[in-house]
């Protein structure tokens, strides 16, 4: 029995693995995107092997099949599945069919997972160091990329009024730029043309074309980058953090999951503390970490919204899984401007108190600290509405420079301004 629970296991697991790197190699993901989703399955195929010994002699193709229901429920498999061991039953009795199946299944599945892997291995992207320099002077820096935060014209639009944190900002010692504009409006061109020389176009982009942007975005000299939870616009090459917690992929294969489909409310439920506490665990990393410059990349205030208006956690599920994880806009979200600009306050709220308060350590364990808040775009809210999509935030502590943005408030200007200013002392 311990011979056939293992392999068993083994065949779910490398079902549920194949499915995965499949999942993977069709997307332009970090390689540390696998690790979590490979190790927990192997939960999930312990259990299944457990329960798969009672198809005794077909236990090992039982496991296989249920690990396919589990990762892609669809109807047309469920059928095709039951089919199969009705027909394997019916031949096994009437003598026609060994009751041992495991080794074609054995083999099957080897090879299911054997092309996994080599499409995954052909996109994978190991982790590197290249072009990581040691900080040459200067202040300590911290760059907080707020995505898809809205200015405050356009909260105000929204009946938003957000003036109360930019006075506690501008009280810190803080520059608003209220006329911040993005030149792009997608988060990865709006890195590219930050992180490097290129003329970026807004343009939309094949998956070939987002991992060969990735491999462009180089983590700027002396910084730490903080990943944030989507794994296209992770930085490239250069020294990394990852704070834990939920990220898009895992999103998505939740979502496709038996349990997405099943219990999306409870899906959701684990997946939005998830994002929560990646949030939390990336502005614990700013203040924590001995780094004297630091990319944090929050994806906050962009939807999915995470919080009530009051600021507390959200238990609404809103429209994932039928939609993408991080949709922002109201036709691809499938709601009204109103209910959007409502769910928008509480995620606002709750991310001003918590940025506030990092600020505020930050700077009472650096005086000099330079701090800039920034986003890549605006809200996004409508596609109707496009030139709300450049309508950046900006809010920067420079000390001993003041304005220092004044001339180009954008988000592509901000670390190449900030380290011709502090390194070489002339803007």
């Amino acid at each position: 029995m311990v011979r056939r629970l293992a392999l068993a296991l083994a065949a779910a697991w490398l079902v549920l693995a194949a499915i995965v790197l499949g999942r993977f190699a069709d997307e332009a993901l970090p390689a540390t995107y696998l690790v979590r989703p490979l190790a927990l399955e192997l939960g999930v195929a312990f259990g299944i092997g457990a329960g798969s010994l009672i198809a005794r002699g077909h236990a090992v193709a039982v496991a296989a099949g249920a690990a396919v229901l589990v990762a892609l429920p669809e109807p047309v498999l469920v059928l095709t599945l039951v089919g199969v061991l009705i027909g394997a039953e019916l031949l096994r009795r009437a003598g026609r069919m060994r009751a041992d199946s495991q080794r074609p299944v054995l083999v099957l599945v080897g090879v299911f997972f054997s092309l996994g892997l080599i499409r995954a291995l052909s996109v994978i992207d190991l982790p590197s160091n290249v072009g990581y320099s040691a900080v040459s002077g200067g202040p300590p820096m911290y760059v907080v990329l707020l995505d898809g935060y809205p200015r405050i014209d356009t909260l105000a639009e929204l009946g938003i009024d957000n003036s109360s944190f930019v006075n506690a900002l501008e009280e810190r010692g803080f520059d608003h730029y209220p006329q911040a504009m993005s030149s792009h409006t997608k988060t990865h061109k709006t890195l590219l043309a930050m992180l490097t020389d290129e003329v970026v176009t807004d343009d939309p982009v094949t998956i070939e074309a987002r991992r060969g942007i990735r491999e462009r975005l180089v983590v700027p000299p002396g910084f730490v980058a903080v990943d944030p939870p989507i794994g296209f616009v992770t930085l490239g090459p250069g020294p990394h953090i990852d704070p834990g917690g939920s990220n898009d992929f895992e999103g998505q294969l939740l979502a496709q999951s038996v349990v997405g489909v099943m219990a999306p409310d409870l899906a959701w439920a684990a997946l939005a503390q998830g994002l929560r506490e990646r949030i939390d665990a990336s502005l614990d990393v700013l203040v924590a970490s001995p780094e004297l410059r630091i990319f944090v990349h929050l994806v906050a205030p962009h939807p999915p919204f995470l919080y009530e208006a009051d600021g507390s956690a959200g238990t609404t599920r809103q429209c994932w899984p039928e939609c993408a994880l991080f949709a922002n806009s109201i036709e691809d979200r499938g709601t009204t401007r109103e209910s959007w600009a409502s769910s928008m306050t509480g995620n606002v709220k709750a991310l001003n108190a918590r940025v506030l308060a990092a600020v505020d350590r930050l700077i009472a364990a650096h005086p000099d600290a330079v701090i800039v808040l920034f986003s890549d775009h605006g809200g996004r809210i409508s596609e109707a509405e496009r030139d709300e999509w450049h309508r950046s935030f900006l809010a920067a502590r420079t000390p001993g420079h003041p304005g220092v943005f004044a001339d180009a408030p954008r988000p592509d200007t901000i670390i190449r301004t900030l380290l011709a200013t502090y390194e070489s002392g002339t803007p």
